[in-house]
């Protein structure tokens, strides 16, 4: 057990594209599959995904390169927003 539970950081990725909203179920496959990735929360503010990390597991940058590595044959783009959306 955790005497102290790892520091979570919810990142607001925002979408652009015309492909990013038939590929809601890609993109979730996607972050699960990152270490540290904890959760994964759509259609909870528009054309945004937030993503839950344990940022001493995984950089905010990384996740938004690992995503947008995937989504260029979608025809979407994953931002990170820098804002206070939580």
């Amino acid at each position: 057990a955790w005497a102290n539970p790892p520091a979570k950081e919810r990142l607001p990725l925002m979408l652009s594209g015309s492909g990013c909203g038939s590929k809601e179920a890609e993109m979730n496959t996607v972050l699960q599959a990152i270490p540290g990735v904890t959760g994964v929360f759509f259609n909870r503010i528009p054309d945004h995904v937030l993503v839950d990390i344990i940022p001493s597991t995984v950089k905010p940058a990384d996740v938004v390169h690992r995503v947008n590595d995937a989504a260029t044959s979608w025809q979407c783009k994953v931002e990170l927003m820098q804002s206070c959306i939580t």
